[in-house]
């Protein structure tokens, strides 16, 4: 399981974050995942809250937002891969394996077009709250 190994990383990216930021609590952190990425988000979720307690990331939200697969083409298009082509591809196959196999065709060109999205791991953002923030509620 190696989701646990990538909460590690996104702990302790957010601690690091956080620190720099003068934060006393994170309440958010947003992750976006790519549906190519081989990770969990339930897993990884799970992993993250475990390892985050007793932390300043205790009772923090893990979002977790899902990235389709994207194509790229030489003739310069960038697009999402039709969630079509997916379904049909197979029954038997899982998610992954439909994303792999879809014939990957530029719907310009109709070239052999790249995968160039779908794999990433990026924390797109941290929300944080500083002892200027209890302050000013009051």
């Amino acid at each position: 399981m190696h989701e646990l190994s990538i909460a590690c990383e996104i702990l302790e990216q957010v601690k690091n974050t956080a620190a720099a930021h003068g934060a006393i609590k994170v309440k958010h952190v947003t992750l976006q995942m790519g549906r190519l990425s081989h990770t969990n988000p339930e897993q990884l979720s799970f992993c993250f809250k475990a390892i985050a307690e007793g932390s300043i990331a205790e009772d923090a939200d893990f979002i977790v937002e899902m990235v389709p697969p994207s194509l790229e083409c030489e003739c310069g298009y960038t697009g999402a891969i039709d969630e079509k082509q997916i379904q049909e591809s197979s029954e038997f196959t899982s998610e992954l394996l439909a994303y792999i196999e879809v014939d990957k065709e530029c719907p310009i060109c109709g070239k052999q077009a790249q995968l160039a999205g779908g794999r990433e791991l990026i924390i797109k953002s941290i929300e944080i709250e500083t002892e200027d923030d209890l302050t000013a509620d009051r």
